[in-house]
């Protein structure tokens, strides 16, 4: 995904976690100054975080901060920045005004890391007091690999991955299920079948919001993980990825055969491909449902909750199973998460950035149920609600978390663009994929200075 992609998904993700926090009331943002003091410990000091999160989720947040600051004797101060989060970033940092920050997208820190100017370049976690075996030390063991690479360029860690939510989390309604007589699939075929059975009944099997086109990478990065494997995937979406390759082909067909136009509310891929992502989520869980599935990500169920459709009742009108696997592989999902790094090794920087590798930070923040935390020493007993219990337990047991694919791309490999044209004419996939790959090449040599 590119970078504008990346914010315009962190602010469906913000509306998103703001619906799970029920109880919170979104409050103003106020942009506060870089700290001015590096001092921790009782002889004061701050450190400001920026970051895109505002609402509920900022809310959220800076519960955590709060308690960091209770316990440290740092003042942690929070920069909500809302708009144009990528260019103001960089605009920060020519400045020197920012201390810690949320990154918008992985490819975005290799750019910084790689700027031929030293006033963009992240602090390594070992500049911070931070190992390989703290942070293998911190992640839950089913994170751990992805939390690694995440934060790592060319082979040195600068980033943290503080929040994640699972993107293996399939969507729908367990009313209609039970009306039908149906039960969620277990595997592929199942789903297929599923769809063929939900037809045949009369309703349409599924919503599709492929207007939004990171929509689409999503579909697709969860079916190539279980059909292809991890080793496979982490390829793919890497500098050595041949996106012309025979299972490439394989995961396309099989999103073509599931994602057929007369499966999909519309019954017309032009339709799909000019429906919004929460349009389509509303033809599921609004007040008048047109559709019994929709797969995206874990936080799809609060913006249900939250925004479409607050008299939905988890576990009757609204639940989701895991993404149906290709066979004989189980427990490997796909994850979208935020990674952090710091631009200052003050004193109170090197706290807060060790603070957010703790159980203490990751239960406050967890309690607030707006994120999952990829820390090991968080219990899903402390998430305030089913649904986000179900989905951190889900993301506990899983084998493998491959990091999002399309936020490991460089900027101008737009994969969302390429799967809406083959959604709409598939027998053109060899085509459109041998463009891709060139693309996407191209874009790999872009990305890395000479």
């Amino acid at each position: 995904m590119t970078k504008l992609r990346f914010v315009a998904a962190l602010t469906i993700s913000t509306v998103a976690m703001s619906a799970c926090a029920a109880n919170n009331t979104p409050g103003n943002q106020t942009s506060t100054g870089p700290s001015s003091s590096g001092g921790g410990g009782g002889g004061g000091g701050s450190v400001t975080v920026t970051s895109l999160w505002g609402g509920a989720e900022g809310d959220a947040f800076k519960k955590v901060l709060d308690a960091f600051s209770s316990s440290s004797g740092c003042k942690a101060n929070y920069d909500s920045q809302r708009n144009d989060y990528a260019t103001v970033l960089r605009s920060n940092l020519q400045k020197g005004q920012i201390d810690v920050a949320i990154l918008p997208g992985i490819g975005y820190l290799r750019t910084l890391v790689r700027d031929s100017r030293p006033i963009f370049h992240p602090k390594t976690l070992s500049d911070l007091g931070v190992s390989n075996d703290d942070l293998k030390n911190a992640y839950a063991a089913s994170v751990s690999e992805t939390g690694l690479s995440s934060g790592t360029v060319d082979g040195t860690a600068y980033a943290v991955m503080v929040k994640l939510n699972s993107k293996s989390t399939f969507w729908y309604r367990p009313d209609k299920f039970k009306t039908l007589g149906v039960q969620p699939p277990k595997t592929i075929d199942e789903l297929i079948k599923l769809e063929q059975t939900i037809k045949s009944k009369g309703d349409v099997p599924q919503a599709l919001g492929a207007k939004d086109s990171w929509t689409l990478t999503d579909w697709f990065e969860s079916i190539y993980l279980r059909q292809a494997g991890k080793d496979a995937y982490n390829k793919l979406f890497s500098p050595d990825g041949v996106w012309t390759d025979a299972t490439v082909k394989t995961a396309v067909k099989t999103m073509t055969d599931i994602l057929k136009p007369e499966y999909i509310v519309g019954g017309d891929m032009n339709a799909a491909t000019g429906t919004a992502f929460l349009d389509a989520l509303a033809q599921v869980f609004g007040t008048t449902p047109k559709a019994d599935m929709y797969y995206e990500g874990g936080f799809a169920g609060g913006i249900v909750l939250g925004q479409i459709n607050k008299a939905a009742k988890p576990g009757e009108t609204i639940d989701f199973f895991d993404f149906p696997s290709a066979g004989s592989e189980s427990g490997q999902i796909t994850i979208g998460g935020d990674v952090m790094a710091a631009f200052t090794d003050t004193d109170c920087t090197k706290k807060f950035v060790k603070y957010m590798l703790t159980k203490d930070a990751g239960e406050t923040w967890a309690k607030q149920g707006t994120i999952i935390s990829p820390m090991k020493d968080v219990s899903s007993s402390v998430y305030p609600n089913d649904l986000t219990k179900k989905e951190a337990e889900q993301v506990a047991k899983a084998t493998f978390a491959g990091f999002d694919g399309s936020d490991l791309m460089p900027a101008g490999a737009d994969l969302g663009a390429a799967l809406q044209t083959i959604l709409k004419d598939p027998t053109k996939a060899d085509t459109i994929l041998d463009q891709f790959n060139k693309d996407a090449k191209q874009a790999w040599v872009d990305e890395k200075p000479a």
